[in-house]
């Protein structure tokens, strides 16, 4: 006896191939509407930890004259890529980006170039984070580490 094939389950076969290539795809487009969502939503979502380095009881940042000098330390809960440092004077404000990485409980001490003559005195100083989640770099502002009142070295 010969077998004949039927189409019937052929048919089966390639229907349930498509429902589940179907699903895949709704999968793939739900969460990724998902993730853009999540994003667009969250602020800074680590807590990062950046703090002055302490040395004798006094957080070491300063103003020579010509640079703002300062030191800081990274938390144990993520690295840190970079600071971006706003200075603002009386006269205006600057913005530098410092490439400042940072491993996990690191330490960086930086140096900022200002001119006191051209900018006004130092009103406010603020330090932000730059962190890599997801391969894409962020900012966190409000992680941000904030002096007012800038000493002299």
């Amino acid at each position: 006896m010969e077998r004949k094939i039927t189409r019937k389950g052929i048919t089966a076969i390639m229907s349930t191939l498509l429902l589940i290539s179907f699903a895949v795809a709704v999968g793939v487009v739900v969460m990724s509407l998902g993730k853009a969502q999540i994003e667009g939503e969250a602020v800074c979502p680590v807590n990062i930890g950046l703090l002055f380095a302490n040395i004798g009881g006094e957080e070491q940042y300063c103003y020579d004259g010509s640079e703002l000098r300062f030191t800081v330390e990274n938390g144990i809960n993520i690295n840190v890529e970079g600071l971006l440092v706003n200075i603002i004077g009386t006269e205006r404000a600057e913005t530098f980006q410092l490439d400042a990485k940072m491993g996990k409980a690191g330490s960086h001490v930086g140096k900022v170039p200002y001119i006191q003559a051209t900018s006004g005195a130092i009103r406010q100083v603020k330090i932000s984070p730059i962190i890599v989640l997801y391969e894409e770099q962020q900012i966190c502002p409000e992680k941000s580490l904030v002096i007012e009142n800038v000493g002299n070295c």
